[in-house]
């Protein structure tokens, strides 16, 4: 896998919803697509296998409208590490505009990654 902090990508659009151009604060990906040599500045969310987010000073657009256009763009898992309520929800298993699963954990606990990546994502550093 590799990462890339704050790429844009293309989400498919729905009309009513949040733009279809976001900027995730990392957007990850599987080395042998290569999406990131010579992707261009906005690119598709084809083979991107997870997004992480942070909440921002517009929590609720990293909670609720970046989701629904990731579950819509079918990105297979989104991170969101909520400052705000020291939690770290990963949502999985998109369906239309949504996420089916959702597991969270709280700050300080570690976080099960399912494949591809199979780690627990260890959040203490987090509080």
């Amino acid at each position: 896998m590799i990462g890339a902090p704050h790429k844009g990508l293309l989400l498919s659009h729905a009309a009513g919803q949040p733009a279809d151009h976001v900027i995730p604060d990392a957007t990850i990906a599987p080395r042998a697509l290569r999406l990131f040599r010579g992707a261009p500045p906005w690119m598709p969310s084809d083979g991107v296998a997870m997004v992480v987010e942070v909440t921002s000073s517009k929590p609720h657009k990293d909670r609720v409208a970046k989701r629904h256009g990731y579950a819509r763009s079918g990105i297979p898992l989104h991170l969101l590490v909520d400052r705000d309520k020291s939690t770290v929800p990963l949502f999985s298993e998109p369906e239309g505009e949504d996420y089916l699963n959702t597991h969270i954990a709280p700050f300080g606990k570690p976080l099960p990654l399912p494949a591809p990546f199979s780690f627990d994502l260890e959040t203490a550093d987090f509080l």
